[in-house]
């Protein structure tokens, strides 16, 4: 699994414009607070939190207000239509804590067992 960027600062904002389903980017009202993504490392968003139409969307970047969109429907949700005025909010996903768990549980079974 590839890097995630993860801040721990990030403001709820807004969607500014429509963000239908099959489209692979998004504006919002302030993104100044959220990852760029400028390392190259991807970062996961939900739109809806809670609401019937939550999404959670894997992002590969961010410029100014302006999200690009690798993956809709991530982490086991669905594209959705989102309306103008959803909340948007910077997230953890289960499959990054999946892989950090594997990855420490493996690296402590290895060590271990060679020190045993």
């Amino acid at each position: 699994m590839e890097r995630r960027e993860i801040v721990g600062n990030t403001v709820q904002t807004t969607l500014s414009a429509v963000f239908s389903n099959s489209s692979f980017s998004f504006s919002v009202v302030d993104g100044s607070t959220f990852p760029s993504g400028a390392s190259g490392n991807s970062f996961v968003v939900v739109i809806n939190r809670g609401a019937a139409v939550e999404e959670k969307v894997l992002c590969s970047s961010r410029s100014e207000n302006t999200f690009t969109v690798e993956q809709r429907g991530y982490d086991g949700t669905s594209a959705q239509n989102h309306s103008s005025g959803a909340g948007v909010d910077h997230v953890l996903d289960a499959y990054t804590m999946q892989d950090m768990n594997t990855t420490t549980y493996d690296n402590e079974i290895l060590f271990w067992m060679e020190s045993n």
